[in-house]
């Protein structure tokens, strides 16, 4: 029996579907981790064939060579942080599905840009901010408002809009003194090229549109994408609290250029035989502009069950699929209403407790199912994104209908936390 390994980081919610989905394929799923605690290792026990420990699964060689002799079929993940290495680890043990270059280069924002310009796709203005002095030709050069974010970040870590020049320092100011204390060790670890992303920080134009996510699976050299998800529901502190799919009042004629846009930008960086999640902005003025390349990866948190109950398409188990090379998973068909999905995030930072009220959420009559994502002993923090609890939601009639239940889904879950 063919096995894969699944390397792990840290806490994720996506491990049990992976393993699932390799199993699924009759395959053996064992886990690439760091040493485990006793409950840790409890916990993970039921989902997995086997456990493969190693002091650093950033470490490619000594992972290759802990996983050489098992004689492994594929090495995948889907831990943002760490999906060129693992691919590195792949290409060491000629399993490579996606040369890991792709993804070194998909984890540069500002190479991404570039890639995107030279194809000839639109996107934001965009420049490297080294030296707080520069704020006032930055600023001349991109134009204001602007974000301001990690040059590798993801999960909207420390992402900053400036409206003016002043604003434009104290957002570096910020990210230079914060970034340094983040665990991820990807913000500690140079980019090709000498870029130091604790210091080293990207700046683009904001632009004026809605928001959407678009989930792509390139096979066989060409993409194919899942569908078009909505974000009605964002607000300045978390750039995403609630989705929808199909979205609210989007033409056919709109959600094709979307679709030609995510494809377009997908192929334009390289990948092969993978998923990217892929963040558009369709804007009045340039139309729809690819913001954001998660490549390597279907969407997180509960968002692979929302486009499930969407389209019938899953789009875990054809991540899976794409990496071991076997066969595309069986489709199924979706629910013939729109489906919704909300974020509930703690608030405050601090090491997780417990939560309480999800099942009071469960209750209510628009839910389908609750999904709560991060667990006890975890630490939360402000700084990122963190998709807390996620709640699937139908019938709902519009956005204010949308906004309404996550108010009220807000308003039941509790966050016990305590100082880390």
């Amino acid at each position: 029996m063919k096995t894969a390994f699944i390397v792990r980081e840290t806490h994720g919610h996506w491990i049990g579907d992976f393993a699932a989905a390799v199993r699924a394929s009759g395959w053996r799923a064992e886990l690439v981790t760091e040493p485990l605690d006793d409950a840790e290792r409890a916990a993970l026990s039921p989902l997995v064939d086997g456990f493969v420990v190693v002091e650093d699964v950033r470490d490619v060689a000594a992972v290759a060579d802990a996983l050489r002799d098992r004689d492994p079929a594929a090495v995948l993940t889907a831990a943002e942080g760490i999906i060129a290495t693992t691919a590195l680890i792949a290409e060491r043990l000629g399993v490579a599905r996606c040369p890991a270059s792709v993804f070194t280069l998909a984890h540069n924002k500002f190479a991404v840009r570039e890639k995107l310009a030279e194809a000839g796709l639109p996107g934001p203005r965009a420049a490297l901010f080294a030296d707080p002095a520069e704020a006032a030709a930055i600023a001349a050069r991109v134009g204001l408002p602007a974000i301001v974010k990690p040059v590798n970040g993801a999960a909207s870590t420390l992402v900053r809009t400036a409206s003016t020049v002043d604003e434009l320092v104290a957002a570096y100011e910020v990210l230079a003194t914060r970034l340094p204390e983040n665990p991820d060790a990807r913000y500690h670890r140079p980019l090709p090229g000498g870029i130091d992303p604790l210091r080293v920080f990207l700046v683009e134009s904001l632009l004026d549109g809605p928001e959407y996510a678009v989930d792509v699976l390139v096979r066989d050299g060409a993409a194919e994408t899942v569908t078009v998800v909505g974000k009605p529901l964002i607000d300045e502190r978390k750039f995403e609290l609630g989705m929808v799919c199909p979205p609210f009042g989007l033409s056919g004629e709109r959600a094709g250029a979307i679709r030609s846009a995510a494809s377009a930008a997908v192929l334009a960086l390289g990948l092969e035989e993978t998923v990217a999640h892929v963040e558009v902005i369709d804007d009045t003025e340039r139309g729809p502009v690819v913001v954001e390349v998660n490549a390597g990866r279907p969407a997180g948190g509960a968002q692979p069950a929302l486009l499930k109950l969407a389209t019938g398409i899953d789009v875990t188990a054809e991540a899976v699929s794409l990496a071991l090379g076997t066969p595309p998973p069986a489709r199924g068909t979706g629910l013939p209403v729109p489906v919704g999905y909300l974020v509930v995030y703690a608030e405050g930072a601090g090491r997780l407790v417990r939560v309480e009220g999800t099942g009071e959420v469960a209750d209510l009559p628009e839910v389908l199912d609750v999904v709560t994502i991060v667990s006890p002993g975890q630490v939360l923090t402000d700084d990122q994104e963190i998709y807390a609890v996620n709640v699937l939601v139908a019938g709902f009639a519009d956005a204010d209908d949308l906004a309404a239940l996550h108010a009220e889904a807000a308003k039941l879950v509790r966050f016990e936390l305590e100082e880390s």
